[in-house]
C-alpha cells in the first residue's frame, strides 16, 4: 500500500517546533508521500532542521518573487524510504521538477523543457497571449513540486488565495490554473495518471463550505475546479467526495482569528484529485481507472486538530489568543496494489543535493577535522569520499555510501518525462566555490592560533563546566573529589557553608563563602527584593488597568457578554475602534457561538471636529 498525505502548515519551522523536531512532525502523519504547503521557508531560511530527516527525501521549492513580502507561500515533499541513494520503493520519485512551466534553476537555457516549447508559448493552444515571462512569474511563487514516481505523476500544489476587488491577482490566479491545467491534460494524452494534491484555494460546492451564501457555485473559480471533475465531464475524481458523497461539514481549514474551528465552521479547499487508468491491462479505462480500482480510502485526518489537544483547541476570543497550530487538517488517500519499481537513483533536485546543505556538511567536517586546512579542490574530496566523511555527520543521517554524491556532480542521466537538465558540473562548481575558503586564508589563520601559548592547567584545579559560566559572584566552584577552593579570592575566607544544589548537582558541587561575602550576598538580596516588589506592583497596576478596561466594554446582545476590541485595517474606516462578540464563530444555527453583535467605538470630539 502506498499512503499519500496532504498538509497546509501554516509555516513549516512553527510546526516542526510543535512537534519537537521534523522527523516527529513526518512520523505522525504515517506516510510513505507527505506534500506540504505554505511551508513559508525561503532559500536562505533552508536549514537541516527542517528539510532534513532520516528517512526521508526532500524535495522543496521556495519563493523567489521580490515584492518584499518577506518569505510566504512554498511547497515540500517528503517521500518516505528506507534506504539511501537508490530504492525500489514507489514513494522516492524517479524524476522531479520544480515549478510547472520547466523554467526554473538550471532549465532556464533549455529550448525544450518539460511538455512547453517555450520559444513560443503562445503557440500552445490554449495559452493566448502568454509570454516566457508570465510563464516565470507563476513559478517564482515556489507553488509547485512536480514529482514523477513512473505508475503516477504527483503534483504538489499550493493555489494563490485572492481577494475578488484585487484584479491582479485575480488574473495572476486564473494565469495559474490555465497554465496548470494545460499540464495536466498534456500528461494525460500522454497516457500518464496525474495526481493532484494540496491547498487549492477552492471550495467547488456549497457542500464544502459552512453556510455558503446564494449563488456560491457561480464563483468562477469553482466552476473552473467543478468542470475538472468527472461528473462534470472532466478527467479527475475529488478522492475524498467520491468516497464520502453525501457527507456534511467536512470541512479542511478554518479561520483562526475568529476561532472557526471550536464550531466546525470552515471549508474543503484541500484536495486530491486523480485520474488515468488503471495500472491493469484492460480495454476498457472506464471501468478500471486508477480510482475504482486502487483507491481504498481518502479521509480528513480531523484526529491531527491542534496536535490531537483539548488545551489547544478552544478558542478563548480575540486575536491575541488564536489557537495554536496550523489553520488547516492533513488529507490522506490510501492506495493498493501498486508494485514496486525497478532500482532507481534519488533525483539530482533532492534537498540533500543543495548548495546550501554542501555548506552544512562541510562546517560539520571542518569542525570534526579541527587543526587541519583544506583548499578547495581537499574540501571538495572531503565532501565527495567516502572514507573521509563518515555516516555520523551525515545530514539525513540515512545509510548509504556517499559515492551517490559524487555520482551527481558527474552530471544528471535521471530519465524524466518532464524535463531536461543541463550543464550541472558548472552550477555545483559555483556553489562550492562561494562556500568553501582559500588555501592562504586558513593557513594564516591557524599560523594566528598556534601563536598563542598554551597555558598549562594546574593539577589542583578541576575542569571549569559550562555551568561555572552562569554562576554569580557569590556562587564559587569546588572541585568535586577535594571542596577545595579553586578562587584566590576565597583564600581570605575560611568559613565556607556548602549547600545542596537545586539544579541537582552533588552536594559538593556549590558553595557560598561567608563573613565578608554574606554583606555582599544582603545587599544583592535586598536589590532583588526591591525589584520583585516593582514587578508586583507592577503586574497589579496592569491587572487593575485590564480590569477597568474590561468593566468599560460593551456586551453583546445574544449573550450579555463582553465584547472585543478591533480596529479596521483598510478602506475608508481605517484604523476606526468596532467591538464584536467575544465568542467564536460559528453556524448561525448554534447558539452557543458568536450572536454577530457589532458596534463602532464613540468617536473622539477632537477626531470629530476634524
Amino acid at each position: 500500500m502506498v499512503k499519500i498525505v496532504t498538509y497546509n502548515v501554516n509555516g513549516l519551522r512553527p510546526r516542526v517546533a510543535q512537534h519537537g523536531s521534523l522527523r516527529r512532525l513526518l512520523d505522525a502523519l504515517d506516510a510513505d508521500i507527505i506534500c506540504f504547503q505554505e511551508t513559508k521557508l525561503s532559500r536562505q531560511d533552508l536549514s537541516a532542521d527542517v528539510i532534513m530527516a532520516e528517512g526521508y527525501e526532500a524535495f522543496v521549492s521556495c519563493n523567489r518573487s521580490s515584492k518584499g513580502r518577506g518569505a510566504y507561500s512554498g511547497v515540500a515533499t517528503f517521500c518516505r524510504v528506507t534506504s539511501a541513494f537508490s530504492s525500489q520503493e514507489v514513494a522516492l520519485p524517479v524524476a522531479t521538477e520544480e515549478g510547472f512551466t520547466g523554467l526554473q534553476d538550471y532549465a532556464k537555457n533549455s529550448e525544450t523543457v518539460g511538455d512547453f516549447v517555450i520559444a513560443t508559448p503562445a503557440e500552445e493552444e490554449g495559452l493566448g497571449e502568454i509570454t516566457k515571462e508570465d510563464l516565470l512569474r507563476v513559478d517564482n511563487e515556489g507553488r509547485c513540486i512536480i514529482t514523477d514516481h513512473r505508475h503516477f505523476v504527483l503534483f504538489n500544489i499550493y493555489g494563490p488565495a485572492v481577494e475578488q476587488d484585487d484584479k491582479e491577482r485575480v488574473c495572476f490566479k486564473l494565469l495559474f490554473y490555465k497554465i496548470l491545467q494545460k499540464r495536466w491534460e498534456h500528461l494525460l494524452a500522454l497516457g500518464k495518471r496525474v495526481f493532484v494534491v494540496g491547498d487549492l484555494n477552492i471550495a467547488p460546492a456549497s457542500i464544502d463550505r459552512c453556510d455558503a451564501p446564494p449563488g456560491f457555485e457561480k464563483q468562477m473559480f469553482r466552476e473552473w475546479l467543478r468542470s475538472m471533475l468527472r461528473e462534470h465531464g472532466g478527467p479527475f475524481f475529488d478522492a475524498f467526495r467520491s468516497k464520502h458523497p453525501e457527507r456534511t461539514g467536512a470541512y479542511t481549514c478554518f479561520n483562526q482569528k475568529i476561532g472557526a474551528e471550536e464550531y466546525n465552521y470552515g471549508s474543503r479547499i484541500d484536495h486530491i484529485l486523480i485520474s488515468g487508468a488503471c495500472l491493469h491491462h484492460c480495454d476498457s479505462a472506464e471501468d478500471h481507472s486508477i480510482f475504482c480500482c486502487h483507491v481504498e480510502e481518502c479521509e480528513i485526518m480531523n484526529h491531527f486538530k491542534r496536535g490531537n489537544s483539548e488545551n489547544l483547541s478552544k478558542w478563548k476570543g480575540g486575536r491575541i489568543s488564536k489557537l495554536e497550530g496550523s489553520d488547516h487538517i492533513p488529507v490522506y488517500i490510501i492506495l493498493k496494489d501498486i508494485p514496486e519499481l525497478p532500482i532507481h537513483n534519488v533525483p539530482p533536485s533532492a534537498a540533500r543535493y543543495l548548495p546550501e546543505f554542501s555548506v552544512y556538511v562541510l562546517k560539520v567536517v571542518s569542525f570534526l577535522n579541527k587543526g587541519k586546512a583544506y583548499d578547495l579542490e581537499n574540501a571538495t574530496n572531503l565532501i565527495l569520499s567516502q572514507d573521509t566523511v563518515n555516516d555520523s555527520y551525515r545530514g539525513d543521517g540515512l545509510e548509504g555510501p556517499t559515492a551517490g554524491i559524487a555520482e551527481f556532480t558527474k552530471g544528471c542521466n535521471v530519465p524524466s518525462l518532464m524535463c531536461k537538465r543541463t550543464n550541472l558540473d558548472q552550477w555545483i562548481d559555483e556553489d562550492l566555490t562561494g562556500i568553501c575558503v582559500s588555501h592562504n586564508s586558513q593557513k594564516a589563520s591557524l599560523s594566528s592560533i598556534k601563536s598563542v601559548p598554551n597555558k598549562k592547567m594546574k593539577r589542583n584545579s578541576s575542569q571549569p563546566t559550562i555551568k561555572s559560566f552562569f554562576q554569580s559572584p557569590g556562587l564559587k566552584t569546588v572541585n568535586a573529589n577535594t571542596s577545595t577552593l579553586v578562587t584566590a579570592e576565597t583564600a581570605h575566607h575560611t568559613n565556607q557553608t556548602c549547600a545542596p544544589n537545586d539544579d541537582g548537582l552533588p552536594e559538593n558541587m556549590q558553595c557560598t563563602t561567608s563573613s565578608a561575602a554574606e554583606d555582599q550576598d544582603n545587599t544583592n538580596a535586598s536589590s532583588c527584593s526591591l525589584s520583585t516588589d516593582k514587578s508586583n506592583a507592577a503586574a497589579l497596576e496592569w491587572q487593575r488597568i485590564q480590569q477597568k478596561m474590561k468593566m468599560t466594554l460593551p456586551r453583546c446582545k445574544g449573550h450579555r457578554e463582553p465584547c472585543i476590541p478591533r480596529s479596521v485595517k483598510k478602506g475608508p474606516n481605517i484604523g476606526r475602534l468596532f467591538y464584536v462578540c467575544a465568542r467564536a464563530q460559528g453556524p448561525a444555527s448554534n447558539p452557543e457561538a458568536n450572536c454577530g453583535h457589532f458596534q463602532w467605538a464613540p468617536v473622539k470630539s477632537k477626531e470629530k471636529r476634524m
